[in-house]
C-alpha cells in the first residue's frame, strides 16, 4: 500500500528537491546538534533520505523519556519499512512541548512496592525546576550531571524497596538481581550523561537518548530509523505552511465541517470553538503559547495572554517563534514525499488532516496504520498483573535491550505481555 501510494505521489508532485533538503537538514542535525558522526550506516541512511525513491514511514510523538507503547509504535513502523528494500522510518519527536504540558513525560517510571508508578507520591523524574515548567524543551538546557546523579540514587533506593517487597510477597527473583540492576543502572545513567554532554538543549537530549537506546535494542538496524525534531523541521515546510495560511478559510471550513459531523456522531470533536488560525506563537518573554492569526510575510503582532507583553515580530524573527498546529503540521509534512503514517489512536484531528490535505492538494494522504495494542511490563515492584505504561528506561533495568525489542515487535494485533528476566518463573 505504501509503495503504491509513493509511486502515485511521485507522479502527482515532484519532491526530489524536498528530499535533498530533508537529507541536508538531517545531516546537520545529527552532526551539529546530536554530536553523531555522519559515516557508516548513518551515511547510508542520509543517502537514502535524499533518494526520492526511498519510502518514508512516519511516526511522531511528543518529546519524552518514552513508555513502551511509544517504543512499540516506532518499532512497528520500522517493521513496515523493513518489508521494503528501500525504506526508512521517520521518528519525529516534539521538542516544542514543555514539561508542564506532559508532566509524566520526564519520569523514570519507577513502581514502588507493588503499586503503579502513577500512584507514587513523588515519582522519580528528571528535574527542570518550576521556573522552567512552561519553557519548551528546545529552549531548556540539558540535564546536569548532578541532577542525573540524584535521580540515579533515587532509583537505587526504589530498587531496594522493591526487592524487599517481592521477597515479602513470596515472589522469587534471581540470585544476583540487585547486582545486575546496579550494573544496568550505572550503564544507563552513563549513557544519559554522555548524551547531555553532546547536546545544548533538553529537547536534543531527549532525542539523543532515544537514538542511543534504539541503537542498543536494534544495532545497525536502528540506522533505518531517522530521529528528528518536530519544531525545526518546520523550517523545511515554510512553502506549504504559507499555502495553508493563504487558504486559511478552506482550512477553517474543513475543521468546522468535520467537527459538526463528529458532534452529530456522538464522538469526541476536533474542536469546541472555531479556530481561525493554524498557528501557535510562543511568547518571547515567558515562552507560553497562544493561537494567533498570521500570514507569512506580514508582521506578527500579538499580546501574550499570560504575561500581557506585546510583541511585534517580522521575517525570520516571526518564524522563530511560530509552531503550526497538528493539522497544518501533518498536511505540510506529507509534501516531503511521505508514503505511510503510523498512529496509536483514532484521534479526532485525523479526519481533519485527511480532508484538508485532499482539499488543498487534490490527493489522498498516505496510508495510515493504527496500532492500538498496548504492551504491559511486569518487573520487580510492579503490580502483579504488570503495568501498561512502563517506561523504556525502567524496563531496561530488568531486560537486555535486544530481548525487549523482540518482545515489543510482537504481531500487530497482540498486546505484548513482557516479564522481567530477573523474576523467577
Amino acid at each position: 500500500m505504501c509503495r503504491g501510494y509513493h509511486r502515485l505521489a511521485q507522479k502527482k508532485f515532484p519532491f526530489e528537491d524536498r528530499r535533498r533538503d530533508l537529507a541536508r537538514f538531517t545531516e546537520e542535525f545529527y552532526k551539529g546538534r546530536l554530536g553523531l558522526p555522519a559515516d557508516g550506516p548513518t551515511r547510508r541512511m542520509l543517502d537514502a533520505v535524499a533518494d526520492p525513491n526511498t519510502l518514508l514511514i512516519e511516526m511522531a510523538h511528543d518529546g519524552q523519556l518514552p513508555h513502551l507503547g511509544i517504543v512499540r509504535l516506532v518499532l512497528k513502523a520500522h517493521d513496515i519499512a523493513m518489508r521494503d528494500s528501500n525504506a526508512l522510518t521517520l521518528y519525529l519527536i516534539g521538542n516544542h512541548y514543555s514539561p508542564a504540558m506532559r508532566p509524566e513525560n520526564l519520569r523514570f517510571g519507577a513502581p514502588l512496592k507493588g503499586g503503579s508508578p502513577d500512584d507514587v507520591k513523588h515519582p522519580p523524574k528528571v528535574q527542570v525546576g518550576k521556573a522552567h515548567a512552561n519553557t519548551p524543551f528546545r529552549w531548556l538546557p540539558p540535564p546536569t550531571d548532578s541532577g542525573l546523579d540524584a535521580l540515579r540514587d533515587q532509583i537505587e533506593a526504589f530498587v531496594e524497596n522493591n526487592l524487599a517487597h517481592e521477597k515479602k510477597e513470596g515472589q522469587k527473583v534471581l540470585p544476583k538481581a540487585k547486582e545486575t540492576i546496579t550494573v544496568r543502572l550505572d550503564d544507563l545513567f552513563q549513557m544519559m550523561k554522555l548524551a547531555a554532554s553532546a547536546v545544548e538543549s533538553f529537547g536534543d537530549w531527549l532525542i539523543r537518548v532515544q537514538h542511543d537506546l534504539f541503537q542498543r535494542m536494534l544495532g545497525d538496524e536502528a540506522s533505518r530509523i531517522v530521529f528528528l525534531p518536530m519544531r525545526e523541521l518546520t523550517d523545511l515546510l515554510r512553502p506549504e505552511l504559507t499555502t495553508l495560511a493563504e487558504r486559511a478559510a478552506d482550512v477553517t471550513a474543513t475543521k468546522a465541517d468535520v467537527t459538526k459531523e463528529q458532534v452529530a456522531q456522538g464522538v469526541e470533536p476536533y474542536q469546541r470553538d472555531s479556530q481561525a488560525s493554524a498557528f501557535w506563537v510562543h511568547c518571547p518573554a515567558c515562552f507560553r503559547r497562544t493561537r494567533v492569526e498570521w500570514r507569512p510575510g506580514t508582521h506578527l503582532i500579538f499580546t501574550c495572554r499570560f504575561c500581557q507583553q506585546r510583541h511585534d515580530l517580522e521575517g525570520e524573527d516571526a518564524w522563530n517563534w511560530i509552531m503550526p498546529d497538528i493539522v497544518a503540521y501533518e498536511v505540510a509534512l506529507f509534501r516531503l514525499g511521505l508514503g505511510g503514517w503510523v498512529v496509536g489512536s483514532h484521534a479526532p484531528y485525523h479526519p481533519v488532516i485527511e480532508r484538508t490535505y485532499a482539499r488543498l492538494y487534490g490527493l489522498e494522504m498516505p496510508p495510515k496504520f493504527f496500532l492500538t495494542s498496548v504492551p504491559a511490563f511486569r518487573g520487580i515492584g510492579d503490580p502483579s498483573d504488570g503495568y501498561r505504561k512502563a517506561r523504556l528506561l525502567r524496563a531496561l533495568l530488568e531486560m537486555e535491550p535486544p530481548a525487549l525489542a523482540t518482545a515489543l515487535r510482537a504481531p500487530w494485533e497482540k498486546d505484548p505481555e513482557i516479564r522481567s528476566d530477573l523474576l523467577a518463573a
